[in-house]
């Protein structure tokens, strides 16, 4: 029995140390100054490339379901539906569709620039939307 005794203490002394990172960071926290959408798990912070629709002009005559990074304004929610809503910038609006998750809690007002990312949505008679992936506040 003290040998099971013992050997717990040890494991549990040693749990800490195995949890600590290489470089120091903690994990479940962000490093510092990072201010990014997932700041409490961290990850890049830059720009996004391998898409040329990032306008709603380009992103209206792309394919269905090329990527889209679109920054501008979420101007209305769409009457009926809680997960569509208008979005605009300044070549033209689009309707995106954003899962209520993906506002992580955040309220978000028509005079909040917002980045939003996602595919092109094109289906037979009915108007062309992005289906919203990530949504990021920028000011």
């Amino acid at each position: 029995m003290k040998i099971f005794s013992l050997l717990l203490l040890t494991l549990s002394l040693s749990v800490p140390a195995f949890a600590a990172q290489p470089d120091g960071a903690v994990p479940g926290q962000a490093a510092p100054g990072y201010q990014g959408p997932s700041a409490s798990y961290g990850g890049f912070q830059g720009p996004t490339g391998g898409t040329d629709n990032n306008t709603v002009a380009k992103a209206l005559k792309a394919w269905d379901e090329s990527p889209a990074v679109l920054t501008g304004s979420i101007v209305e929610r769409l009457a009926g539906s809680d997960d569509k809503y208008m979005f605009r910038d300044a070549t033209g609006q689009i309707i995106v569709d954003i899962d209520h998750e993906l506002f992580w809690g955040k309220t978000v007002t028509p005079a909040n620039t917002v980045r939003i990312a996602g595919e092109v949505d094109k289906e037979m008679f009915e108007a062309t939307k992005i289906d919203v992936k990530f949504l990021e506040v920028i000011k």
